[in-house]
């Protein structure tokens, strides 16, 4: 039975996955996901039946499409097996529960976001908005653990409520604290520096990482993020700053102007945010063990 089901949710995973594709290329662009069907993004020919199967197409047509020949990004088979595979990966680490639906939708939602922040910068409100409201709405029937809610209650000598609505709090709390946490730190280089240090897509999406996962997985991503971001900008990012380029707007080139460079450049912070949110969903409880043991 466990077998079946599995297989089940990779195809299911499959095919939400190909939806996801759709999303992906129309949402931040604001076009409809519906209208028109699937089509050609080089040629604008529509995909017959069985051109549109997830993975199974791009495999039997080599990467390329039948009518142009233009190459199929590796973007869409990626995205359907990534789908399937954390599907069944949930199935697998929560078993036939409630909790396994939430969590399924939850990596669908990351999934897209994940790759839209990557390809174009935009965390579409469409997924990060809808999405705090069905994490929030989902934790009355799927709750997280909320041990560390009742923690700060207790500390402040509060009465503990039933078990669905401190569940509901719990989120609550997370989606507030992960989203003030980043609105703060956007707050603080804005008035540094002058500029837009993140994007309010990021803040949005990392209320809804609380809102699915809960007070204390949400403050495992908070701090997991930035550091990821940080390790990834200094190894792949920093050795540009020692490139020989011409001058940059007039000035010439030396430590200031590296510095500057460097500092000018972009990540595109919701992967992060949805990569640590998904090692969140499967490893978050075991590092957290981890961590607490030194204590």
């Amino acid at each position: 039975m466990d077998l079946a089901i599995e297989c089940a949710l990779f195809v299911v995973g499959l095919a939400l996955g190909s939806f996801l594709n759709v999303c992906i290329s129309r949402l931040p662009r604001d076009e409809s996901v519906i209208r028109p069907r699937s089509h050609c993004p080089a040629c604008g020919a529509f995909l017959r039946w069985h051109d549109n199967i997830p993975l199974l197409s791009w495999l039997l047509l080599r990467r390329r499409c039948r009518h142009c020949g233009a190459r199929i990004s590796l973007r869409y088979p990626a995205v359907e097996l990534l789908t399937a595979v954390l599907f069944t990966a949930c199935y697998m680490s929560f078993g036939p529960t409630l909790a396994t639906a939430k969590l399924c939708l939850f990596c669908f939602l990351l999934v897209g976001l994940i790759f839209m922040d990557a390809e174009t910068g935009l965390l579409p409100r469409e997924f990060t908005y809808s999405g705090i409201v069905l994490g929030l709405a989902l934790s009355w029937f799927a709750p997280t653990d909320s041990a560390a809610t009742q923690f700060f209650l207790r500390a402040c000598g509060a009465q503990l409520p039933a078990p669905a609505l401190l569940a509901l709090l719990d989120s609550a709390i997370a989606a507030l604290l992960g989203a003030g946490f980043f609105y703060l730190a956007w707050a603080l280089y804005y008035l540094l520096r002058k500029r837009h240090g993140l994007g309010f897509g990021d803040i949005a999406l990392t209320a809804m990482v609380g809102a699915f996962l809960g007070l204390k997985l949400v403050l495992f991503v908070i701090f997991s993020a930035p550091l990821v971001a940080t390790v990834y900008a200094v190894f792949l990012l920093l050795p540009q700053r020692f490139r020989k380029t011409p001058e940059m707007d007039g000035a010439p080139t030396g430590q200031s102007s590296d510095r500057e460079r460097f500092l000018a450049q972009e990540l595109p912070f919701g992967v992060f945010l949805g990569a640590c949110s998904l090692a969140a969903v499967f490893f978050g409880e075991s590092i957290w063990r981890w961590y607490l043991r030194f204590y």
